[in-house]
């Protein structure tokens, strides 16, 4: 079977090349003026409640005209490609805070948000803060470094642009269905290595009542429902826990292989997002990087991106050998994110009332 064969069969998400995304234009959805001012109507709807934006949820932002938008989202990230880039999304002339709100609100609306580090902190700047990416507890969003291809914990991940980077800082993605699925033709015994559960270091985040590792396949399949997770990062440094095993042979030959084919023109489509653009992507499906970049010299004109990791209502199932990183496997359960070690009753409060809000399964 070729390449195109599987794109032209298979069911959902597709899976795709840089020349398929870059003839579309299907996965560039443009807010209406309508859906802007119904996103506005919510955010001073809110504003007016005089609620703890920590622990608001979804119900808390009474957003009007925007059911077309989220379901338009919905299908690009779970029938479509799994990318889906809003354009216009309005922020220009809002402060950070009310930016914030507005971008806490909205993502509610889309599913529960995550924890995202040691801090269990369920939103995060993106913004190069002195960080050291290659670590043994690196990670990528508090530096200016060039990422390698990665997911991260959730089944979406959505970053907004706030401001742009002098220079450099140009988002990456490609179809990590497409990378398997072309290994797997090609080096059949590679694309099964990547099926074998290996280990990931939690990067000196995990929480009080788990262990420093934790073990999945970087490739499974659950009810005809793919799925990669896929860190390598994490990977690298987590043999230096005892009790984890470093990669086979096969395993780190099979990663070679991805991150070379990951970087290379004929799976890689890179884009530059701007102000007021809001990328959101499926974990599940999508790899994704950015080149590294240089800052202004203004603070007030430093790359800023808000990013929120989302578990969705609608989510696929996963294998069971992927519970041990996502907590919860089920379909439509709140699950990912990295617990950390302040995950409070405030935060498990809000995560309930979130989940309860989208009538979503919720352990905890």
């Amino acid at each position: 079977m070729s390449f195109q064969d599987i794109i032209d069969t298979v069911a959902q998400p597709k899976p795709w090349l840089a020349r398929d995304i870059a003839v579309q234009t299907h996965w560039i959805r443009a807010l209406t003026s309508t859906e802007k001012e119904g996103l506005l109507h919510g955010l001073e709807a809110f504003k007016a409640s005089g609620k703890s934006l920590d622990v608001s949820s979804g119900a808390d932002f009474p957003f009007q005209n925007v059911q077309t938008l989220i379901a338009d989202i919905n299908t690009q990230l779970y029938s479509g490609y799994g990318v889906i880039v809003l354009k216009q999304f309005p922020i220009e002339g809002l402060d950070e805070e009310s930016i914030k709100q507005l971008y806490w609100g909205f993502t509610n609306h889309l599913g529960v948000l995550r924890p995202q580090g040691k801090d269990s902190a369920l939103f995060n700047h993106v913004k190069n803060a002195g960080g050291v990416y290659r670590a043994a507890g690196g990670r990528g969003y508090n530096t200016n470094a060039e990422l390698d291809f990665h997911v991260d914990f959730s089944d979406f991940v959505g970053l907004l642009c706030i401001n742009a980077a002098k220079s450099g800082g140009i988002s990456k993605a490609c179809s990590s269905r497409a990378l398997f699925e072309t290994l797997k033709l090609e080096q059949p015994a590679l694309a099964e290595a990547l099926m074998t559960p290996l280990y990931y270091s939690r990067q000196d985040e995990e929480a009080a009542d788990e262990l420093p590792y934790y073990q999945t396949p970087v490739v499974a399949w659950e009810q005809g429902w793919f799925s990669c997770r896929y860190t390598r990062n994490h990977i690298r440094y987590a043999h230096r826990h005892e009790g984890a095993q470093a990669p086979s042979d096969l395993q780190e030959q099979a990663m070679e292989w991805i991150d070379q084919a990951a970087r290379s023109e004929k799976f890689t489509f890179d884009m530059q997002l701007s102000p007021g653009d809001f990328q959101l992507l499926n974990n599940h499906v999508v790899l994704h990087s950015r080149t590294a970049y240089e800052d202004f010299d203004e603070p007030e004109r430093k790359r800023s991106l808000m990013r929120a990791w989302i578990a969705t209502p609608n989510s696929q199932p996963l294998s069971p050998l992927m519970r041990d990183a996502f907590h919860d496997h089920r379909a439509g359960a709140v699950r990912g994110g990295i617990k950390g070690q302040a995950f409070d009753d405030e935060k498990r409060a809000y995560t309930r009332a979130a989940a309860a809000f989208h009538g979503m399964l919720f352990e905890g």
